[in-house]
């Protein structure tokens, strides 16, 4: 699912964007919230959208293809059991489903979760427990894009790294579209494929991840914090040690002792 919004007002600002299929996305920036609210037409917005180059769309339609899981949701919105939340969500979004059960099941399998979660206590599970069951939750409807606020808060390396394979299915096996909505950039320069970064009403930069943490100064004037590997590559260029940008610490020693070696 490609989605792409031309001259959407926002304040007194026009912004164009482009959410590429199959990938994950970042937008961070003051104003990313205003972008996720875009995305999901939230508000009377005017411009136009087009959705796999397809103009002529359907706003009820185009919105029950998308899921937004919000930063937290189960710890803000839901108590109970998981097959009561999440048999709540399948009323609230008038999903019309022959066997609620069934999908419910099939919805966890996904994510790697068995039966015996469905008499599971929200307040009992872990962190990563509780990620998991908020993309169960978002597949419910058969989603083409999933936004995600914040969507590795709370978790330790390790399952992060579990969590991340997961979306990574979501796209390869089931199609699906993402976008991460954090200012964690450390982590946007990780795990996403293309950034947006907005400032102030406007979209100031739109390019791929690796393309846009490589523009070091252009992020440090715009207030965008630079992730730390980042900030040791570009150091070591300035000093004319001839490294490039990775996204793990151990290919960038690599390229050191490799400089090293050769001097």
């Amino acid at each position: 699912m490609e989605i792409k919004f031309k001259d959407y007002e926002l304040g007194k600002e026009s912004i164009s964007f482009t959410i590429k299929e199959n990938k994950i996305t970042g937008i961070t920036g003051n104003t990313k919230e205003d972008l996720e609210n875009i995305i999901y037409l939230k508000n009377n917005y005017n411009g136009k959208v087009t959705i796999n180059r397809k103009s002529n769309i359907n706003i009820n339609e185009y919105k029950s293809k998308i899921s937004i899981i919000k930063k937290n949701k189960l710890n803000k919105y839901f108590q109970g059991k998981v097959y009561e939340t999440m048999y709540y969500e399948i009323k609230r979004k008038g999903l019309i489903l022959k066997n609620p059960r069934k999908k419910i099941l099939d919805s966890l399998k996904i994510v790697g979760l068995d039966y015996t979660y469905l008499n599971r206590d929200l307040i009992t599970l872990s962190n990563s427990e509780k990620k998991l069951i908020e993309l169960s939750i978002s597949l419910l409807s058969n989603p083409e894009l999933i936004i995600i606020e914040e969507p590795f808060i709370g978790l330790d390396f390790k399952k992060e790294k579990e969590i991340y394979f997961l979306y990574q299915k979501m796209i390869e096996k089931y199609n699906k579209t993402i976008v991460f909505i954090s200012d964690d950039t450390t982590m946007l320069y990780k795990y996403t494929d293309n950034m947006i970064i907005t400032k102030n009403n406007k979209i100031v930069l739109e390019d791929t991840t690796e393309n846009t943490f490589k523009r070091v100064d252009f992020l440090k004037k715009n207030s965008i914090e630079v992730p730390e590997i980042v900030l040791i590559t570009y150091l070591a260029k300035k000093k004319d040690i001839k490294i490039d940008y990775h996204k793990d610490i151990r290919d960038i020693i690599k390229d050191i002792y490799k400089h090293v070696k050769r001097r």
